[in-house]
């Protein structure tokens, strides 16, 4: 069997899709990060209070007593990739245990070539398709809890749904005139369908270990119900360190088991197989609030999908109300990748 070019899509998918001719690797949505994280390296597993528990690690609401509502607005530039967030972590009202709950809307549509099979039958005709939009979508909320246990250890849980789509629109000048599918992903409309993962359920589990006073430590299992590479499974695990009550510094790894694959056959196969690829990325960070209300962000970032390095950075505003952030990511090697992050948090006692 022999290896051919990797491909980020489901086995449904992949069983129309001969290959992709695009420059960049397609890949499923990228994972939204929350306010902090972005900017400190994709870190704060363990230290995941606020948007990061409810994104990162759900054991991690329950770290500070405090009821926060978080929203944010994040866009890929070259992607042209738009995710929304708002969520509310409540550790105050009961003192055993902290819920949250969470709702984020992604798109994205970026410009793709493919061969499409005209019907599933092996031997059948190959339609080229070239500079293509493709529309990607998704919806996910989630309910969070967190269980303290004793004064080390913090269990927690996310029950998630999820509807994500991915289709691409047949442009009918790059059609043959006879074109005729029979094909179950192409519908009426000449509307082929990726792989959607629609209505579908899973979990992740998270535990927060106080090793020291000012050294926590973060592990997460998400999305241990896997749904392909758009709700793929991933082991999380992190640790962070306060070395004053100003300076925050954290470092993460990040395991994903399902949302890779490589496409493996002979060379004249339509892909009929497909093997999950483990990827990792591994990053890391530091904050430090000048005068308890301009808080300062830095991090790095290494992806082993596009072996990509990126940096981050961002600031914010805070007071015992509200708080504001921006916050970026570049990346340096690997293609280009540019993402951007505003948001806000509110704060209640």
């Amino acid at each position: 069997m022999k290896t051919l070019r990797p491909l980020s899509l489901p086995l449904r998918a992949v069983a129309g899709l001969v290959a992709w001719v695009c420059a960049g690797p397609v890949h499923a949505l990228e994972p939204v990060q929350g306010l902090r994280s972005l900017a400190m390296g994709d870190s704060l597993r363990a230290a995941a209070t606020g948007a990061e528990g409810v994104l990162l690690n759900p054991s991690g609401i329950a770290l500070l007593r405090q009821y926060i509502v978080t929203g944010f607005y994040s866009f890929r530039i070259q992607h042209l990739g738009h995710a929304l967030h708002v969520s509310v972590a409540d550790s105050v009202t009961q003192r055993r245990l902290a819920m949250g709950l969470y709702y984020t809307f992604l798109r994205e549509t970026p410009q793709l070539g493919l061969r499409v099979a005209e019907h599933e039958a092996p031997g059948s005709r190959v339609i080229s398709i070239r500079d293509v939009q493709m529309v990607r979508h998704g919806h996910e909320v989630g309910l969070v809890s967190a269980f303290p246990l004793g004064d080390r250890f913090i269990l927690g849980l996310t029950t998630k749904y999820g509807y994500f789509s991915s289709t691409v629109a047949l442009p009918q000048d790059q059609l043959p005139g006879d074109f005729s599918p029979s094909n179950p992903r192409i519908d009426a409309d000449r509307v082929y369908d990726l792989g959607s993962v629609n209505n579908v359920v899973s979990f992740d589990v998270g535990i927060t270990v106080r090793v020291l006073d000012r050294l926590t430590l973060g592990l997460v299992g998400q999305n241990l119900w896997g749904h392909g590479v758009e709700q793929p499974t991933m082991l999380g695990s992190g640790l962070a360190t306060w070395l004053t009550h100003r300076l925050t510094i954290a470092a993460d790894v990040l395991i994903n088991f399902t949302g890779y694959q490589n496409c493996v056959g002979p060379d004249s196969d339509p892909c009929q197989e497909v093997h999950n690829r483990t990827v990792v990325r591994a990053g890391g960070g530091l904050e430090y609030s000048v005068a308890d209300r301009l808080p300062l962000r830095a991090g790095y970032l290494y992806d082993s999908h596009t072996n990509g390095h990126h940096v981050s950075a961002g600031l914010g505003y805070f007071n015992p109300r509200f708080a504001f952030d921006l916050g970026m990511r570049q990346r340096l090697s690997g293609g280009l990748e540019t993402v951007l992050l505003l948001g806000f948090r509110l704060f209640r006692d």
